[in-house]
């Protein structure tokens, strides 16, 4: 993890020098687009019950955890006011975020998480070619359960809230590089599973969480 935010600050820097002749201040105002590409990371709480088998209160079951590669693309529109910049922004970023409970004893939960958007608000400070600013606001994801043991799956769609921050730099009077951190909350789920046979159990993941730190490109208007 302390690698890639190494990098992530190189690759900013990088091309900051590569376009070095953009020495004025830049006025942030205008739609954007862009792409953006990073890690990561995040855990779930793993509870059961099976009120037919005998077990009608949640049973612990240790944390599941899971990291993978995010990419996607956001879009949004700033205005600045002096050296205050504020805004709206809409990103969806591709993943396969992966993880199971197989280390513990019993039936194998699994889950699998595919994909993370957002909107957001932004709030930022201007200064020189540079913006440092704070992000929050609405997420939403996919998320499937699986019995690995039994072979079963459900999926459901996950609503939440983000925060985060970030460094943009001015590249030229369009073009813009940063590096990004987001955290964000999907609350938690209950699974209904069968065996096929009559037998079935709920499984909830409770508060699902994902971490990522992306760097991007982008292009103002």
């Amino acid at each position: 993890m302390r690698t890639f935010a190494a990098s992530a600050l190189f690759f900013s820097a990088a091309i900051g020098n590569a376009f070095a002749g953009n020495s004025g201040a830049r006025d942030w105002s205008g739609p954007y687009i862009g792409a953006n590409v990073g890690y990561a990371w995040g855990e779930t709480g793993n509870t059961w019950r099976s009120p037919g088998a005998g077990y009608p209160d949640w049973q612990p079951d240790g944390h599941i955890s899971y990291s993978n590669v995010i990419g996607g693309a956001h879009a949004g529109y700033l205005r600045q006011i002096g050296r205050l910049v504020i805004g709206a922004e809409i990103d969806i970023g591709a993943t396969s975020l992966k993880g199971d409970d197989s280390q513990f004893a019993g039936l194998v939960n699994a889950i699998e998480i595919n994909y993370v958007g957002t909107i957001r608000g932004r709030l930022g400070y201007a200064f020189d070619s540079s913006l440092l600013y704070a992000t929050g606001g609405f997420a939403y994801s996919n998320y499937v359960k699986k019995d690995e043991t039994y072979g079963r799956s459900q999926s459901d769609n996950l609503m939440g809230w983000t925060i985060g921050g970030g460094y943009e730099y001015a590249l030229t009077n369009n073009w813009s590089a940063r590096v990004e951190y987001q955290y964000v909350d999907l609350g938690s789920v209950n699974s209904l599973l069968t065996d096929g046979e009559g037998s079935y159990y709920f499984h909830r993941a409770a508060d699902i969480n994902i971490q990522s730190v992306r760097t991007g490109l982008s292009y103002g208007f």
